[in-house]
């Protein structure tokens, strides 16, 4: 008995570390530097809009959502350039570029990230494909904490803006309960340096803020 105890104290001790290091992590690294609203948020000449499903060629309305906040901040002078990264399985980045352009915005600021299969791979990509040094990231705000972490594990000063209108509902718990694997996925990737495809460096978001001075 003595030794099965030992055992599960051992168990949840892991248990701690194993979820709650990295969840630890991520909320120290992204304190301070979220917000649920474009009002309240810092500018930063880019905004990288996370992708997410897409239905029937439009945006879902948990990407519409996080559309709409980016626009947000483009409309009260907090963004300029804007990367657009997602998955090709449903063309996320092309979908969310054509809504924002039907929003008003130049095609000629926005930045396809056709790689963004993940949140490491769009930080990874945008470090160090677009060589982007400072950015806003924009998503639901129960992804927001991660995605600041890892941009800025990866090297970019990051702050995040989150959508917090969606109902909270089982779909939205769902995937607040999956935030804790998914912090743990993305220590692993950080710490490994997983290979995202970054290929050649891509120059499009440079010479897009370059025409605006």
């Amino acid at each position: 008995m003595r030794i099965l105890r030992r055992l599960l104290v051992t168990l949840l001790v892991l248990v701690v570390v194993i979820v709650g290091g990295p969840w630890a992590l991520v909320q120290v690294m992204s304190s301070g530097r979220t917000w649920t609203s474009a009002d309240d948020a810092p500018a930063r000449d880019v905004v990288l809009v996370m992708g997410a499903a897409v239905w029937n060629g439009r945006p879902s309305p948990y990407l519409q959502a996080r559309l709409d906040l980016a626009l947000d901040l483009w409309r009260q002078g907090k963004a300029t350039v804007f990367i657009v990264s997602g998955s090709t399985s449903d063309d996320e980045p092309a979908t969310m570029r054509d809504y924002l352009v039907e929003n008003g915005v130049d095609e000629a600021d926005i930045v396809l990230d056709e790689g963004g299969d993940d949140s490491y791979a769009s930080c990874a990509r945008a470090a160090d494909r677009f060589g982007v040094e400072q950015i806003t990231v924009v998503s639901q705000s129960y992804h927001v904490p991660r995605t600041v972490a890892t941009c800025r594990l990866v090297g970019i000063d990051a702050v995040g803006v989150g959508d917090d209108t969606r109902a909270k509902d089982a779909t939205w718990n769902s995937y607040v309960r999956r935030e804790l694997a998914a912090n743990i996925k993305m220590l692993i990737d950080v710490v490994a340096r997983r290979d995202v495809g970054q290929n050649e460096p891509d120059p499009a978001v440079r010479e897009a803020l370059e025409r605006h001075g």
